[in-house]
């Protein structure tokens, strides 16, 4: 109950300060919006919307970041569903079955299946991180520089082996983010640093610009080269609620989806769609249902969709007690907490600041739960907004990434980072190059440099006590154990690719 206490004070807040639940209920139907339409992500929406939470008290502004990130993630399923292209990455596992029940004439029930199945996990996440996060910070306590230097090195390395297809482009990206991080003042002699005569980057590379341009300007530049076109949906038929017999055969798939994201979440670097696709393959190997697989078949749907949502509650348990983002949606969420003076770590739950971290958590719990109430009863408006074409969008969207990059210091060179930065991210997204190392560097790069030379000057350059202090040992040990499933998991593939191509 002492665990559950704070949270208790959490739903307090919001329910009591119209500010906060109107933001968060206004941020849930825009994330909405945002997953529904196909070629953005909430990790956009979320980059975009975050220089307006400047103007806005911290539990205001980052509770409807969280709004953003739950109503996109469950968005995603709306055209994955009726069209059978995902809103998001996480809603591919989702259009296996949801798009099939759309065609059998299921789509109203498919989509009331997805949001229900988002709404349990959201709220499994939710509560599990409201519980586990103190106790991983007050794990925490004991972090010295040696300690968080290597945490530091984790972050970075689990991050990059699993971002993208090659472990080398990974670690680039990754590399690329660690040089932006040391550009500036050097923390400790006060040296300029690859500066370049520049005055604006006394201060180095402003991370809020970075992540509108790589996130946001970087989607424009892609919908401009693909050129897709909108696709008329299928009229949206049968019945509008989950039937008994499907609740019953979705319920514990629901629950098993829910714990699977969770954890899967909890580890920085999965991601979304990795969560996903686990908790599909869990629905497919236990199915007992009535429907095979590929003709539409309800667990198909509700597993997925429930693993989505708790991947984004399990994601932000290492943001919040380590400050190590899960995955690219709470980096762009580390960034809104650093900018508001919420510094990861134990002090954030035994501090001043903790009211404003546990009203997030019930922010992001109740967020769930408008999912389910906003989405089953706006089912038809969210149908149409799938129809928006692009030569709308891109115009809309550019203008509120510059106006968003202009708004954070009135300067209009942080207009030209997110421009460069945008670029930058569609060259390295079309030579099949993961941006989330990119920010992860420049977010934890300073972390590992300042702690590393912190370590250095108290223990008089023996650097044998990254070695031996056990968590830092317990650390290493996860590195060595990343690296070696990133190459096992690398060979297993490259075999089936042989096997494949033998068979063709």
């Amino acid at each position: 109950m002492d665990v559950l206490t704070p949270l208790f004070g959490g739903f307090a807040t919001l329910f009591t300060s119209p500010a906060v639940f109107g933001a968060l209920a206004a941020a849930v139907t825009a994330g909405l919006v945002v997953g529904a339409l196909p070629g953005l992500t909430a990790t956009m929406g979320m980059a975009l919307f975050l220089p307006f939470t400047f103007l806005m008290p911290p539990e205001v502004g980052l509770s409807a970041m969280v709004g953003i990130f739950a109503g996109g993630i469950a968005g995603g399923a709306i055209p994955a569903i009726l069209l059978n292209v995902p809103g998001t990455p996480a809603s591919a596992a989702t259009a296996l079955e949801g798009y099939p029940m759309s065609r059998a004439g299921h789509g109203r029930e498919a989509l009331s299946i997805a949001m229900l199945a988002g709404a349990v996990g959201g709220v499994v996440s939710g509560l599990l991180m409201a519980v586990l996060a103190p106790t991983i910070a007050r794990f925490a306590l004991n972090f010295q520089a040696p300690e968080f230097f290597v945490l530091a090195i984790y972050g970075l390395t689990i991050i990059s082996a699993v971002s993208g297809r090659s472990l080398v482009k990974g670690y680039a990206a990754g590399l690329l983010g660690l040089t932006l991080g040391v550009v500036g003042l050097d923390p400790v002699s006060g040296q300029l640093r690859l500066t370049m005569g520049s005055d604006t980057l006394y201060g180095g590379v402003s991370l809020i610009p970075v992540l509108i341009g790589v996130f946001g300007i970087t989607q424009v530049l892609v919908m401009i080269a693909d050129r897709a076109g909108s696709q008329r949906p299928p009229e949206l038929r049968g019945p509008r609620w989950i039937s008994r017999a499907n609740l019953r055969d979705t319920t514990p798939t629901m629950a098993r989806g829910s714990v699977i994201g969770s954890f899967v979440g909890a580890i920085p670097g999965t991601g979304t769609d990795i969560g996903a696709f686990l908790a599909y393959s869990d629905a497919r190997r236990r199915n007992r249902g009535r429907v095979p697989f590929g003709k539409g078949n309800p667990t198909g749907v509700a597993g997925p969709e429930a693993a989505n949502n708790g991947v984004v509650g399990g994601a932000m348990i290492p943001t919040f007690t380590l400050g190590i983002p899960g995955e690219a949606g709470t980096a762009v969420l580390l960034g809104g907490l650093l900018v508001h003076g919420l510094t990861p770590g134990p002090d954030l739950f035994t501090g001043p600041q903790s009211g404003i971290v546990y009203t997030i958590f019930a922010s992001f719990i109740v967020s769930a739960l408008l999912v389910l109430v906003i989405g089953t009863t706006a089912v038809r408006a969210f149908s149409h907004v799938v129809r928006v074409p692009p030569h709308v969008l891109i115009p809309v969207i550019s203008l509120l990434c510059l106006v968003g990059a202009y708004a954070i210091n009135n300067r209009f060179a942080d207009v030209l980072v997110a421009i460069l930065f945008g670029v930058l991210g569609y060259l390295m997204v079309r030579n099949d190059f993961p941006v989330s190392p990119l920010i992860l560097g420049l977010i934890l790069g300073p972390m590992a440099e300042v702690n590393f030379r912190r370590a250095m000057t108290i223990t008089h350059g023996d650097w044998t006590v990254f070695f031996t202090r056990p968590a830092s040992l317990l650390f290493w040990a996860l590195i060595v154990l990343t690296l070696f499933w990133v190459w096992r998991s690398g060979r297993k593939d490259r075999a089936a690719e042989k096997d494949t191509a033998g068979r063709a």
